[in-house]
């Protein structure tokens, strides 16, 4: 459940989970501060309907990286070109499968991670959550090339 490995530094980074407002806006802001403020990253879900980001992520986020993601807007896969992606890094398997059999992501530029969704979660598994999507965030980021 992995793509090919990237043969360049990518210009576009696509984080999708199901609604995204926990795994993919944690995973994009993860990936902003790893690559600064010049990377081109998003993040999406194949269910999106527009929400903020979940409370429990925010909170995360902000006490374990300062990272503030209180702006973030839940968008839908629909809204983005997949094919203007170097990279669609699902969060699940579900989601990967998904992304490939109804949204035609080219499954060359496909990787697909293992984050539970934590949703419905307290704070320690959205913590627990997030430092998992670090360190599969450093390990895509080493094998393409791209530590900062």
């Amino acid at each position: 459940m992995t793509g090919k490995p990237l043969d360049q530094r990518p210009g576009r980074l696509l984080f999708v989970c199901y609604g995204n407002i926990c795994r993919s806006p944690m995973a994009e802001a993860l990936a902003r501060l790893r690559l600064g403020p010049a990377a081109r990253v998003a993040s999406a879900g194949i269910g999106a309907t527009g929400g903020p980001a979940a409370e429990e992520a925010v909170l995360v986020m902000r006490l374990v990286y300062e990272i503030d993601i209180s702006g973030h807007i839940a968008r839908p896969v629909g809204a983005f070109d997949l094919r203007d992606f170097d990279a669609i890094i699902s969060m699940d398997a579900s989601i990967y499968h998904h992304l490939r059999e109804f949204w035609g992501a080219p499954e060359a530029k496909l990787h697909g991670w293992d984050i539970e969704d934590p949703l419905g979660s307290d704070y320690q598994a959205f913590k627990a959550t997030a430092l998992k999507i670090e360190r599969r965030l450093d390990q895509f980021l080493a094998a393409a090339g791209l530590e900062a």
